[in-house]
């Protein structure tokens, strides 16, 4: 196809030969102000010189015509997984793509969406296919979608240039799904206290009685009922310290598309207000300060300390206001406040007259409440002076023999220390220092996990209640703080004695865990029993995998199963639960999984679009039809892409119209010519 069009090649910058042009205006405007009498032959005149300096020229181009460009974009996110609507999808933008790739000068582009941790970016998926293609060029888009779409711009202008943008809408605008929506949560509470959630049920009927459930991690806490359309509040009490997996979920609904997004989840950090520990120590001793270093290192520790420095028993003239600087308040502590205390340490306590046997009798109560208590054996503890001679003898694990071996030895783990959470992972025993003392001692319960001189119960753990208690049948440990024979793992190992008699989480005998992985979810399982052999993990739509337990330390055990969607997914393995989520924890795609119109009709109504159902299989596609540009795009069962004429120029050859001193000349001819003529 050749065509011509018309050209300048001033002589002049533009920028000056427009100033000029704007001058002429100028003293032509002002010589018809002042009633000149041959305005018009001026005026042209004045046209021909500029025309003259522009310098016409004919250009004869060799034009071939350009393709028209439309992009396709099909929406495979999450939510197209429901109700078929994903292999609907694909099979309508399949047969889309093959229609519009036998229109003849039509280039198709098609691209695919998947979901993100911000919803499905469609828009920008559209904007992204037709970035390099020139605007007069785009004929129009399409969009194959359930309608939840996340990045629709505010700004809608942007997208003029893109021509009529049609949402073919997949799904069916009359089946309605129930979701629970959280709108406020707390990351943190004081584990003991009561907070508050608000939540909302969203319901195709408003004003319906909606039963809500609330779980921490798997085990139910709260029951309730909510007005569906209506914020609702829930008080919980925080469980434990950590980590605490808090589901609320709405029961299901007449109509559901999915379950997944009728609970929201959110992680519930607990943490203790202030730990207080009462450290008694019955005699001072070089150990005594290591306990005290330990416990003081902790910014979370309320530490109480008191050292016996003289027995009752002792006879001197020493003044009483030089024996202590204060007096033992044994009533206040074990009596009105020993509640306050979560775990209390006799550190070489000998029993003598300063605690009566009522006092221990509350000991033994505060733990079987929930406290703990930590027993570090002195020589004292192989007599009578024992603590084990006093009502705390029914929860104590073991028993002293009345034997005290003095001789080297190096502890050792147990077989099952090796498997306890406490012990497990600790540095290879064979370089720990040796220690010189230890009490015999026979264990009639609980849990040996190191073993001394001839295979002696060192460190025994049990439980009383709801609580713990533990026994270290020497006091030798501040050896390793020096660095005596080499040294050891002191401090990890006291921190973790410590923490588990305060049952911290992570060092629970008996535990489940779940994480995200870059592999998927990984299932850790600690175990003092029998090896597990796999794990039931479900994902946030509630199918369940089992995936095989494998040894990665002696009592821990992991299993990992693929995560192939974003949200919360949930293992279970005998009556253990535990949650980890993959992505947001309430990710956008599963937030509302209507199908609806309502998010894109505004870019279609701003582009001259259309946005139309076709049905949960897509069999009501509508007809597409080439449109002048210009023209409706759109129609009763049809949607148009514009033709946009636009070509690419092959060739070309200009010539000018005239040399530009000859325009000029005829220019002041015309000019004299209207002189004379005003000079009669």
């Amino acid at each position: 196809m050749t065509a011509g069009r018309i050209a300048f090649d001033p002589a002049l910058p533009w920028l000056w030969l427009i100033v000029i042009a704007a001058g002429v205006a100028i003293v032509w405007l002002g010589y018809v102000l002042r009633g000149g009498k041959a305005p018009v032959s001026r005026a042209l005149g004045l046209a021909l010189i500029l025309i003259g300096i522009a310098q016409p020229t004919l250009v004869r181009e060799r034009r071939e015509a350009a393709a028209d460009i439309a992009a396709l974009i099909i929406d495979q996110s999450e939510s197209l997984g429901l109700a078929g609507r994903r292999d609907a999808a694909r099979a309508a933008g399949e047969k889309l793509a093959a229609q519009l790739s036998a229109e003849q000068g039509l280039e198709v582009r098609v691209r695919e969406v998947r979901g993100g941790p911000d919803g499905t970016a469609i828009i920008g998926a559209l904007e992204e296919a037709l970035a390099d293609a020139p605007r007069e060029r785009v004929a129009g888009a399409i969009l194959v979608t359930d309608g939840q779409v996340s990045d629709v711009p505010e700004d809608l202008r942007r997208l003029r240039g893109l021509g009529p943008v049609h949402a073919l809408i997949v799904g069916d605008a009359d089946r309605g799904d129930r979701r629970l929506e959280l709108l406020a949560a707390p990351a943190f509470g004081i584990v003991g206290d009561r907070i508050s959630i608000e939540a909302r049920v969203e319901d195709p009927q408003p004003g319906a009685a909606v039963p809500v459930t609330v779980t921490i991690d798997g085990q139910v806490v709260r029951r309730a009922s909510a007005i569906a359309g209506r914020p609702f509040r829930v008080e919980i009490v925080t469980p434990k310290r950590g980590a605490n997996m808090v589901v609320v979920e709405a029961g299901a609904g007449p109509q559901e598309i999915t379950l997944a997004n009728n609970r929201a989840a959110f992680t519930l950090a607990g943490v203790r207000d202030r730990l207080r520990v009462l450290l008694v120590t019955g005699e001072p001793h070089a150990g005594a300060r290591v306990w005290r270093n330990l416990l003081k290192s902790d910014p979370s520790v309320d530490l109480v300390h008191f050292t016996i420095l003289r027995p009752p028993e002792k006879q001197d003239f020493t003044p009483l206001e030089e024996l202590a600087l204060i007096a033992f308040p044994t009533r206040e502590l074990f009596v009105d406040k020993l509640s306050e205390f979560d775990l209390i340490i006799f550190d070489r306590y000998k029993r003598r007259s300063i605690l009566p046997p009522a006092y221990f009798e509350n000991i033994a109560q505060r733990v079987e409440a929930g406290g703990a208590l930590l027993v570090v054996a002195g020589p004292s503890d192989a007599g009578f002076d024992s603590v084990f001679q006093t009502p705390l003898a029914a929860i104590l694990p073991s028993q002293p023999t009345g034997q005290i071996v003095e001789q080297m030895y190096r502890p050792a783990e147990t077989a099952l220390g090796r498997r306890h959470p406490v012990t497990r992972g600790l540095p290879d025993p064979a370089n720990w220092g040796r220690w010189t003392r230890q009490i015999d001692a026979r264990a009639s319960a609980g849990q040996v996990i190191l073993s001394g001189v001839g295979e002696r119960p060192l460190l025994v753990l049990g439980r009383a209640g709801r609580g713990r208690v533990a026994q270290l049948w020497s006091d030798q440990a501040w050896l390793w703080s020096r660095g005596y024979d080499g040294g050891g793992p002191h401090a990890e190992l006291l921190r973790r004695l410590a923490h588990w008699l305060m049952q911290e989480p992570e060092l629970d005998d008996e535990r489940l865990s779940l994480r995200a992985t870059p592999d998927g979810v990984t299932a850790e399982r600690a175990t003092l029993g029998a090896p597990p052999e796999s794990v039931e993990i479900l994902d946030p739509k509630g199918q369940s995998v089992r995936a095989p337990f494998t040894e990665a330390a002696p009592g821990l055990y992991r299993a990992t199963a693929p995560a192939t969607e974003q949200g919360l997914y949930e293992a279970r393995q005998g009556n253990l639960r535990a949650f980890a989520a993959v992505g947001p924890l309430n990710p956008k795609e599963a937030a509302n999984v209507n199908a609806t119109d309502a998010i894109l009709k505004r870019v279609s109504q701003e582009t001259g679009g259309a946005a139309l159902f076709v049905g949960e299989r897509a069999d009501r596609l509508p007809e597409v039809r080439r449109t002048e540009r210009g023209a409706s795009a759109r129609g009763p069962g049809w949607i148009g892409l514009e033709k946009r004429g636009a070509y690419t120029v092959r060739a070309s050859a200009a010539e000018p119209l005239g040399p530009g001193i000859a325009w000029a000349m005829a220019g002041l001819l015309l000019l004299m010519f209207s002189w004379r003529r005003e000079a009669r």
